[in-house]
């Protein structure tokens, strides 16, 4: 028997079993039945193993992306596995339920499973996409390789669902062909069965039947050899009645009676043994008959027993299902008006909390920029006095030594074979966040470009330099004072001076 082959892009459904079963369909199935489930199987391990190792893999950027906006690290770490688990569960649930066949995601869970991709893919690659904390529709720094390397993980989880889904029905298709040619080579073996005995039953009724036939006809002759026997003696006595006269006649005709009597009682007795004969074959035939019935209606109440369950529980279940969703309606709108509800709340907080830490900004800006103007006019005045040229609070020393700095450390990790030390690294941050504070304080725009080839950097880690600078610049006492400190010394050092 040969399978037909399944459709490009779909699975075809398993054709009917033929009229009949031959062995080798019945072995070709008995082998593959077990290799289709042990496939199943395997597919849902695969599955279960990239969920799990997508989720481990996103926790890190998830998390820190949680961290990044100001949620509490002792709960940033939930976020990803929550999304990432019920991503898994409705993957793993649509596939189960495609695999029972008759099912189509739709509705909420077709909701959930893209909220939840979406969710687990934009927050793993939000780094990449903006790396220099500017949201737009579409990203004009975003880094390419992050954004490949950070989709890897929910692509592949999110793919392998989708085509484990039709890998499932195709195998429940196969398995149901399979287990009907074994069914069906069972059957027909029950069959075969039930004919040789059919047929040992009625070649043992013929071989009964042709046993009485002999035992009739030996019957039948020992009664011709008596009736000749008796014959004989008749006429023996008819001819000793002749020779002793008249007086015997009738006792020669009493005995004649006699045995016309007695084989008359002997072939009456003949015939009622024959009617038992018959009327046991009779009662034979009729409790095999009356077996046969009874075992057809015991299959039969067996069948219908078995369907009535099968239509109670599948009744019970789609109650239950519904029930379910009706629920899971009411508690999803529960939750989402408490969401927005919070969310409304949150946000009013939010910008609170933002137009007070920018207003303290604000002063604190103000105030260490009146300071600086003030610094800056005595310089002034005294370069005005000698002939100096003033300079900028974040250019002229600061970027030459900055650039000098840059190449020293450039020149330590070509060294050390590529790979930069922690503290040589830690040094690298520290001056490019200052270089950074400076530029923000004198309302200048940083020299990204400048800065990736003076530290041989990208994009994503120039971002996180400038977040940084911006930051402390908020919330670390006392590194504004020490970065326009810096400058105002570089300002008023030797070397200034000299280059003027």
């Amino acid at each position: 028997m040969v399978a037909q082959t399944p459709q490009k892009g779909r699975a075809a459904p398993p054709p009917p079993p033929a009229a009949h079963v031959s062995k080798l369909d019945y072995q070709a199935a008995q082998k593959a039945i077990p290799k289709l489930e042990r496939l199943g199987k395997d597919v849902t391990r695969s599955l279960i193993t990239i969920g799990f190792g997508a989720l481990i893999f996103t926790c890190v950027n998830v998390t820190r992306f949680a961290i990044q906006h100001e949620i509490p690290g002792w709960v940033a770490w939930m976020l990803d596995p929550m999304a990432s688990l019920a991503l898994l569960t409705v993957l793993y649930v649509d596939g189960a339920l495609t695999e029972q066949g008759g099912y189509k995601a739709s509705g909420w869970p077709l909701v959930l499973r893209w909220f939840a991709g979406l969710a687990t893919w934009t927050m793993n690659c939000w780094q990449s996409l903006f790396p220099d904390g500017h949201v737009s529709l579409v990203p004009h720094h975003a880094d390419p390789g992050g954004i490949l390397l950070h989709s890897v993980a929910p692509v592949l989880l999110i793919a392998l669902a989708e085509a484990s889904s039709g890998y499932r029905a195709y195998l429940t298709k196969r398995l149901a062909h399979w287990r009907g040619v074994v069914n069906a080579y069972e059957a027909q073996q029950h069959r075969a069965e039930e004919d040789k005995a059919r047929r040992q039953r009625e070649d043992a009724e013929r071989e009964h039947a042709a046993q009485r036939e002999r035992e009739e006809r030996e019957y039948n002759a020992r009664l011709e050899r008596e009736r000749l026997a008796a014959q004989r003696e008749e006429a023996e006595r008819q001819r000793r009645a002749e020779i002793e006269a008249k007086r015997e006649e009738a006792a020669i005709e009493a005995e004649r009676r006699r045995a016309e009597n007695e084989e008359a009682e002997r072939v009456r007795r003949a015939e009622i043994e024959a009617a038992r004969e018959q009327a046991a074959i009779e009662r034979e035939r009729a409790k095999i008959e009356a077996d046969r019935k009874a075992r057809e209606a015991e299959i039969e109440r067996q069948r219908l027993e078995e369907q009535a369950r099968l239509e109670a529980e599948a009744k019970d279940r789609e109650a239950t299902r519904q029930a379910e969703i009706i629920r899971a309606n009411a508690e999803a709108k529960a939750l989402e008006e408490k969401a927005q509800a919070e969310a409304r709340a949150l946000e009013e907080k939010a910008q609170a909390e933002a137009r007070q830490l920018e207003e303290a900004e604000r002063a604190k800006r103000q105030a260490a920029l009146e300071r600086a103007a003030k610094r800056e006019a005595r310089r002034l005045a005294d370069a005005s006095e000698s002939g100096r040229r003033p300079a900028s609070i974040s250019g002229g020393r600061t970027s030459e030594s900055a650039s000098q700095s840059g190449g020293a450390l450039l020149a330590v990790a070509s060294e050390n074979g590529g790979r930069v030390p922690r503290d040589v690294r830690k040094q690298q941050r520290e001056e490019a966040e200052r270089y950074v504070a400076k530029c923000v304080l004198n309302k200048e725009e940083p020299d990204t470009d400048a800065l990736a080839k003076r530290y041989g950097k990208g994009e994503t880690w120039i971002g996180d330099r400038i977040r940084a600078a911006h930051r402390r610049l908020a919330e670390e006492p006392g590194f504004e004072d020490s970065v326009i400190a810096e400058a105002l010394a570089l300002l008023d050092s030797p070397a200034d001076t000299s280059a003027a």
